[in-house]
C-alpha cells in the first residue's frame, strides 16, 4: 500500500490510515455533506542521521502544501482517495506532520508520524459550469406581516388644553403586507421568492439583499440572499398558496 499525497509518495506500507467521515448539518438539521478525516500514521527511515533528517524535511515539506490530492493505492488499484476538486472547500493538512514519540530508539534510524487531512464532501457534486445552476438550499425561511384591518382610519388632533381630540378621517383603510424571506445557497446565490401578490405590490420599496458570502477554508461556500416586498389594497387579501423554495 502506498500514500500519495500530491506529488509525495510515502515508502510501500510505510504509512497506516484511518477514515472518518461525519455528517455536516444544515441550520434546519438535515445532513447535506460530510467531513472526511485522514489520520495518517508511520514511521520514516534512515540508515544515517542525514538520511534520517531528510526523510523528516521532505515529509514536512510535502504537507506544508494545502488542496493536495490524498491517494491511496495497492498496486495499480486505488483503494481510497481524496481529490481536492471533488471537494467544497478543498483538502486541508489541519494537523501538520509532528512527531510524538521520543523514547525506544527514536531518532535512532526511525521517527514516528502522525498527520491530519480533512475535506468536506457534499453527497451531491456542485456543477457550477450547470446553465442555470440551482444551488442546494441550506436554510430557509419567509413570513408575512400584516397592518391594518381595512376599518375606519382616525387620527387624535391635538387641542389646546385637554386631551388630543379622536376624529375618524375615513370611513376604511387600506391593508398592508409585508412579504420577507431568506434563503442560503450551497455554492451560489439562490433565486428570491416571487412576490406573492404582484398586482398590489409597491415596486419602488422592493428590497433584494445578496449578503456577504460565508467562506470556508478561503472558499466561498454559503450565499445568503433575502428579499422584501410590500403590498397595499383595500381589502383583505387573499389566502396565498405555500411560498416555493426556489
Amino acid at each position: 500500500m502506498i500514500l500519495f499525497y500530491g506529488d509525495y509518495a510515502h515508502p510501500d506500507n510505510e504509512a497506516n490510515v484511518s477514515i472518518s467521515r461525519v455528517g455536516l448539518e444544515a441550520e434546519d438539521g438535515f445532513v447535506y455533506a460530510y467531513t472526511e478525516v485522514w489520520n495518517i500514521t508511520g514511521i520514516l527511515h534512515g540508515d544515517t542521521d542525514a538520511a534520517l533528517f531528510k526523510a523528516m524535511a521532505d515529509l514536512l515539506d510535502a504537507y506544508s502544501k494545502q488542496g493536495e490530492n490524498l491517494v491511496w493505492k495497492k498496486g495499480d488499484v486505488v483503494m481510497h482517495q481524496l481529490l481536492s476538486d471533488d471537494t467544497l472547500t478543498g483538502t486541508k493538512v489541519s494537523t501538520l506532520p509532528h512527531f510524538p514519540k521520543n523514547t525506544g530508539g527514536e531518532l535512532t534510524t526511525f521517527r514516528t508520524y502522525n498527520i491530519v487531512v480533512e475535506a468536506e464532501v457534499s453527497f451531491v457534486p456542485l456543477d457550477l459550469s450547470a446553465d442555470p445552476f440551482i444551488p442546494l438550499i441550506l436554510k430557509y425561511e419567509e413570513s408575512l406581516n400584516s397592518t391594518g384591518s381595512g376599518g375606519p382610519k382616525v387620527a387624535f388632533l391635538p387641542t389646546l388644553t385637554g386631551k388630543y381630540q379622536k376624529q375618524q378621517l375615513t370611513e376604511s383603510s387600506t391593508i398592508t403586507i409585508v412579504q420577507s424571506g431568506m434563503s442560503v445557497g450551497l455554492g451560489a446565490y439562490p433565486i428570491p421568492n416571487l412576490p406573492l401578490w404582484p398586482d398590489d405590490e409597491h415596486q419602488d420599496r422592493r428590497q433584494i439583499n445578496r449578503a456577504p458570502t460565508r467562506r470556508r477554508n478561503g472558499v466561498g461556500l454559503e450565499y445568503p440572499i433575502h428579499w422584501n416586498y410590500t403590498f397595499e389594497r383595500n381589502d383583505k387579501f387573499p389566502v396565498p398558496k405555500k411560498p416555493l423554495v426556489t
